[in-house]
């Protein structure tokens, strides 16, 4: 025990002992050493290692993390949309679809009989694909809340061959739902949109049991701040004019027949990636517009056309 006791009494006194020099004496620090930049960084990267954000010109992309690549998820986007494309191309289609009849006919033409496109030239706004996914959202969102009595209804006239889907129907009410840029949104309805719900309308009045009189298109802008929904009335006449241009491409597609530009606009040219193949092909009555020339008619006035007279200055 005494012993015991000792052995305690000595460690005790060393440890007093080195707390009174740790008081008493100056301890001498020594100056650590500056990191270089380079060192600094890589310490940096070491000790976060993902999650780490690193000056915009240590990668080629231009991105400010190390966890997330933006470049290459755009590269992914756009693999996906290649994919979806290749795997509409290999579908047997028997009917013409309705959002067909509202574009160029000679650009359907090109598409079905399977053209060679530029690979590199397909989809370079590799965002679209997430725009689609947002919209196939919004879709869903709209569906499963609003009273609709049916959605996603597949509509088939056998009259004119024509096929499409309808987004939602209630009573006599026929809804159209659309995702649209802020920007782009002109606090109006677009046409197209219209005359697609239209053809659906004709084709359910028509064809089916229905007595559809209102379609309603629904705008969400994609910043998800604000709906806007319009009425408009079913135009019969309208619908049936579109609908008689599909006789005419099923026909140019089972005779291979190349068909002229019908319904080509200046925007669905000026993206078209079978414009070349289009020049090359010419045209028998209806010119493509990007081929149209302007001509300015100039009117000469009657003063224009006597003979001018010299003037002398005194």
């Amino acid at each position: 025990m005494t012993k015991l006791s000792n052995e305690y009494d000595k460690l005790l006194q060393y440890l007093i002992s080195q707390d009174k020099q740790k008081h008493e004496l100056p301890v001498k620090v020594k100056p650590a050493k500056k990191e270089t930049k380079s060192e600094e960084m890589s310490r940096l990267i070491e000790e976060s290692k993902v999650h780490s954000f690193i000056p915009s010109d240590k990668f080629d992309d231009g991105s400010l993390s190390l966890g997330f690549n933006v470049k290459q998820f755009s590269k992914m986007m756009r693999a996906k949309l290649i994919e979806e494309h290749k795997k509409l191309q290999s579908y047997e289609r028997p009917y013409i679809s309705v959002s067909e009849l509202c574009t160029c006919l000679r650009q359907c033409y090109y598409v079905r009989k399977h053209y060679p496109v530029n690979m590199n030239k397909l989809y370079q706004f590799s965002f679209l694909y997430l725009i689609q996914k947002i919209g196939n959202s919004i879709h869903s969102v709209i569906q499963e809340l609003y009273n609709f009595s049916e959605t996603e209804k597949t509509v088939v006239s056998e009259r004119f061959k024509v096929k499409g889907r309808i987004d939602g129907i209630r009573e006599s009410f026929l809804y159209e739902i659309k995702s649209i840029d802020t920007e782009k949104f002109k606090n109006t309805y677009n046409k197209e949109h219209y005359i697609q719900a239209n053809i659906y309308a004709f084709i359910l009045n028509t064809e089916y049991d229905y007595k559809i009189d209102t379609i309603t298109i629904i705008y969400v802008l994609r910043n998800l701040k604000k709906i806007v929904a319009y009425d408009l009335p079913v135009d019969n006449k309208a619908a049936e004019s579109f609908l008689s241009k599909a006789p005419i491409l099923k026909s140019s597609l089972e005779n291979s027949q190349l068909i002229d530009p019908f319904g080509a606009t200046n925007e669905t040219c000026t993206f078209c990636l079978f414009k070349d193949q289009c020049r090359q092909d010419k045209y028998s009555k209806i010119v493509p517009p990007f081929l149209k020339i302007k001509k300015i008619n100039r009117v000469e006035k009657p003063e224009e056309n006597k003979e001018k007279k010299s003037v002398f200055l005194l």
